[in-house]
């Protein structure tokens, strides 16, 4: 037997080739699309002005998503945790942050993570598999299905989520290419983030890509001998190459980068690493993501005091650093990804 064609997340060329393999105009995809992507349509039945024999041969040659929600936590503030199960028992989360500016979307790239950061759940497992373009456009497809009831939709995206997006590359940016697209989701590229644990040479293809997205880099520490403890990606790509990538990145692109820090406390949240990371951003178009840390059972990670993180940004911003402080968000549907996915396969 055949295996149905999944429809969501196709690319253009070949949605419009299916069609007309069926004998039909190249309008029908356009409106499928309308179903799909504005309409969170995943019945045929429900596609009105489509012919009914079309229909009909739409239910058997085809699918609208291969993934299943397995899994929904929402917190007080709306936060929403979503696990998205795909085929070979593969399982993903993505969350819905609600924020002034509208709704934004924590994506995955990846089934796991390779990167190993020691203070990240997504990796604990290790690693299992890329995650194609269309399951990762699937996520936000899932998400707008979740915020239908609100009459809201997901606006920015960001890929900090599980897995490191520029491991997966070409998927990850033919995804924010279909996130983009008009008929399609429609999120502009300055809405979107795209966040690295400091792949070097796939910021350096990046910058050549001349999208108007933002790149985030996961840095955490200031200095070689702490990120080394924490970031094996470090022993890789030390912090002088990936501080010479990034500003070439904001010389190519005139982007500004963003770098997020997560607090861990007594390691890299004292005054002394404030100094370092401001001198190590000195003369760079940044602004820093400061993120107190939020623990995850079974690392030994603890989150700073809140004064020790007023103390930190102060510092920084004395400095002449742009400094956010990340609000937390759905603290206790355990918002960090790869928490829920680790007790689904464990059967928790």
């Amino acid at each position: 037997m055949t295996a149905k064609l999944n429809l969501l997340g196709l690319p253009w060329p070949a949605l419009t080739d299916f069609f007309s393999e069926l004998g039909q105009p190249q309008y029908r995809a356009k409106q499928l699309m309308e179903w799909i992507y504005q309409h969170n349509v995943s019945d045929f039945r429900q596609m009105t002005n489509f012919p009914l024999t079309l229909r009909q041969t739409l239910e058997e040659k085809a699918i609208i998503g291969a993934g299943e929600v397995v899994a929904r936590q929402e917190a007080s503030d709306g936060t929403i945790k979503l696990a998205i199960r795909f085929c070979d028992d593969r399982i993903v989360e993505c969350v819905i942050l609600h924020y002034h500016h509208g709704v934004t979307l924590c994506l995955s790239s990846q089934v796991g993570c390779k990167m190993g950061c020691a203070f990240c759940a997504s990796g604990l497992d290790g690693f299992v598999a890329n995650l194609t373009a269309a399951e990762i456009v699937e996520q936000i497809w899932h998400a707008n299905r979740a915020l239908s009831s609100q009459s809201l939709r997901v606006g920015h995206l960001v890929y900090m989520g599980m897995g490191e997006p520029l491991d997966n590359y070409h998927n990850v940016i033919d995804s924010i290419r279909f996130a983009n697209n008009p008929a399609a989701f429609n999120i502009g590229m300055r809405n979107i983030t795209l966040s690295t644990s400091g792949l070097v040479p796939g910021i350096k293809q990046l910058a050549q890509e001349n999208l108007p997205l933002t790149l985030s880099i996961s840095l955490h520490a200031p200095v070689d001998y702490l990120r080394d403890q924490i970031m094996p990606i470090n022993r890789r790509y030390p912090l002088p190459q990936l501080m010479e990538a990034v500003r070439d990145y904001v010389k190519t692109t005139r982007r500004r980068v963003t770098f997020e820090y997560i607090l861990l406390a007594g390691f890299n949240d004292q005054l002394i690493h404030a100094e370092k990371l401001a001198s190590l951003l000195a003369g760079i178009l940044a602004n820093v993501n400061v993120i107190p840390y939020n623990e995850v059972p079974g690392l030994p990670w603890r989150a700073p005091s809140d004064k020790q993180v007023r103390l930190f940004v102060r510092l920084l911003e004395d400095r002449g650093i742009n400094v956010t402080v990340r609000r937390e968000l759905g603290p206790e549907i355990e918002a960090a990804c790869g928490q829920l996915r680790r007790r689904l396969q464990r059967g928790e």
